[in-house]
């Protein structure tokens, strides 16, 4: 069966707003899990969770934890570098501090989660040092975006009043900042800790295990398809999101740590860019170099702020909000695109463009502390709806070609049975062929007999007439059965039932003669469908029946000019070829004319073919005769003087 493209377009519609009606819940879900003051007792079903909102705050160089100088600051907190740069501090660190009462966990064990922690740090409880990062200074490991849970161990809980305070700095690239805290009973945290550890690194990557496999099958359709650039850009989607993608989860990284950081970063802009250069090619947009060249055109713009506000100790984020107007620029062009085109495949993409762009403003507001948002990165899912929307494009083209092959080996089946239904009857076709083979052979070699002998007779009696400069009238009777002959030849040459070309013979026959007779010649023949009953015999008949008219024409009409008239016409409804010889000479009164031998055989011969025959005259008006070949009846041919 066919694919509905139209319920295949509102139930792409369908399913892409209950995507963002599902994205928006658990987006609302996510950002008010369970939070209230700080810090805050988050009743569970099992057990109370304390969130923090918000926590003490200390700029200070000093080793230990400062005794002074605390300030309350909201959570999370990703703008701490500029604060510790104005302070002096090099590198940039920060001291943060929290409390919570032991007794209200009563016996159960205790653990500290957080969501991120930028970059390198220690965690204090209750003044003793309890967890650190990095073992020492050379481990440059890169997690900036990785869970943090931490078991509080037992022995270093007080029964009452409890302190956990951190110590974070920075090298560069210079990231420092302190997500969410929470701290509850082991099992809970750990809950919590293990989904945002999916959601934040497994899931990215086995984001990005399907995007490279798609990645590779997109390759290999583009090498067999070069001229399909779609495929190309989707191949260059692919490439760019996965590296995008390897900060979440890879903590080695092969180049510096400032390097990578740099070009992860950059890479956001030129992946926005390389999907907009996609949806051109996608959705197969007017203007397409253009298009390309603005693209990438703001895309460099945005890449170079970026980096000369990181050189100039600002910040970065004016760079990314450089984004949003390109970006709803872009997403109205192909809304309009969309509307214009009606088609399914560019609406599901559409929607799979316009979350993935949504993903990236939600990780915008994020990073830079503006939302919290899911508390998650959602970027990394953007490349996986895109792919599997063209997965799912592709699916249904294959299961078109599919169906189309089904469709054409169903034609081909019937086709051979039509054909195995048809070989006895081409059995008994084939011994017919044979003898009509064996017929046109032997017509062949009587037409190069006749040329040949007789032809070659008449021509050779001709020219010795005219050298010996016989009587006119003996050379006008040699041309005129020379004429006669080759007119007998042509019936025999193989015409497929075309009146026109065996006219045309006629008028090459006879034309020169006519014109030396000093008769004008006109051709008034037009196209006319060819008679599948015309055989040699039937063509012989209607030559010699216009024949007979063209010289009744020159002996009796003392006319100046003859033409030829042809084309359809019907009879008594039927539908036929009319051919007419008409003259401007004296004419005659039918009514008292004798009929003479030529017109009793004119009539003769139209009767073998099943024809009509007529002709029409009156005293100087000259004389036309015609005849009128049936299309599609088959003639009754009746044995006739030839």
């Amino acid at each position: 069966m066919r694919i509905d493209q139209a319920a295949w377009r509102w139930g792409g519609i369908i399913v892409s707003a209950a995507l963002m009606v599902l994205l928006l819940i658990t987006t609302l879900s996510a950002s008010g899990w369970l939070h209230t003051e700080s810090p805050d007792v988050l009743a569970g079903d099992t057990a109370p969770v304390i969130e923090y909102v918000a926590a003490d705050f200390s700029f200070s160089n000093s080793a230990t934890i400062p005794l002074s100088g605390w300030q309350r600051r909201a959570l999370p907190d990703f703008k701490l570098l500029q604060n510790a740069r104005a302070h002096g501090l090099e590198p940039p660190r920060f001291w943060a501090r929290v409390r919570f009462d032991r007794a209200m966990f009563g016996t159960r064990p205790i653990a500290l989660y957080s969501d991120m922690v930028r970059d390198s740090f220690v965690i204090y409880l209750n003044g003793a040092e309890a967890y650190r990062s990095r073992g020492d200074a050379s481990d440059t490991s890169f997690g900036w975006n990785h869970p943090l849970f931490v078991p509080l161990p037992p022995s270093m809980l007080r029964a009452g009043a409890n302190d956990i305070v951190f110590r974070v700095e920075t090298l560069k690239p210079n990231l420092l900042g302190l997500g969410s805290l929470r701290v509850g009973p082991d099992r809970v945290v750990r809950s919590k800790y293990n989904n945002q550890y999916f959601l934040s690194n497994i899931a990215p990557q086995i984001v990005s295990g399907y995007i490279l496999i798609m990645t590779i099958g997109v390759i290999s359709f583009w090498i067999r398809r070069p001229r399909e650039c779609v495929y190309g850009w989707l191949a260059l989607v692919g490439a760019m999101w996965i590296f995008r993608n390897l900060h979440y989860f890879v903590q080695d990284v092969p180049a510096g740590r400032e390097l990578f950081w740099m070009a992860s970063t950059d890479a956001i802009f030129v992946l926005s860019a390389t999907v907009f250069g996609f949806a051109v090619s996608y959705f197969r947009l007017p203007r397409a170099r253009l298009l390309y060249a603005l693209i990438f055109s703001v895309c460099a713009v945005e890449v170079v702020l970026r980096n000369i506000l990181i050189l100039s100790g600002r910040s970065e984020l004016p760079a990314f909000l450089l984004t949003v107007p390109a970006t709803i620029v872009m997403l109205g062009v192909l809304l309009r695109w969309c509307l214009r085109a009606g088609n399914a495949q560019y609406w599901a993409m559409f929607a799979a463009i316009t979350l993935a762009m949504f993903f990236g403003l939600h990780d915008m507001f994020f990073s830079f502390n503006i939302s919290k948002g899911a508390g998650f990165f959602l970027q990394p899912y953007g490349g996986l709806l895109m792919f599997a929307t063209f997965d799912v494009a592709l699916t249904a083209r294959l299961q078109t070609a599919l169906i189309d092959v089904e469709d054409v080996n169903l034609k081909l089946e019937a086709r051979v049975a039509a054909v195995t239904a048809s070989l006895a009857e081409s059995e008994a076709a084939r011994a017919e062929l044979q003898i009509a083979h064996a017929v046109d052979g032997e017509r062949e070699r009587m037409m190069r007999e006749i040329h040949d002998g007789i032809g070659s007779s008449l021509l050779t009696a001709l020219a010795n007439a005219r050298h010996r400069n016989e009587s006119p009238d003996t050379i006008a009777t040699l041309t005129r059965s020379l004429t006669d002959l080759r007119i007998g030849v042509d019936s025999l040459e193989p015409i497929d039932g075309d009146v026109v070309a065996l006219l045309a013979n006629l008028r090459h026959r006879m034309e020169r003669e006519l014109r030396g007779a000093g008769l004008a010649f006109v051709w008034k023949v037009n196209a006319a469908p060819p008679l599948a009953w015309l055989d040699p015999i039937g063509a012989l008949h209607i030559l010699r029946i216009l024949q007979e008219a063209i010289g009744n024409s020159l002996v009796h009409s003392d006319g100046t000019r003859i033409e030829v008239r042809g084309g359809r016409s019907s009879y008594a409804g039927a539908p036929g070829i009319l051919i007419e010889i008409a003259d401007n000479g004296t004419g005659f009164d039918p009514a008292s004319a004798s009929r003479g031998k030529g017109l009793a055989n004119m009539t003769a011969r139209a009767e073998a073919l099943n024809a009509r025959f007529g002709y029409e005259s009156s005293v100087g008006a000259g004389t036309t005769v015609s005849i009128w070949l049936p299309l599609e009846h088959p003639p009754v041919v009746r044995k006739g003087a030839l």
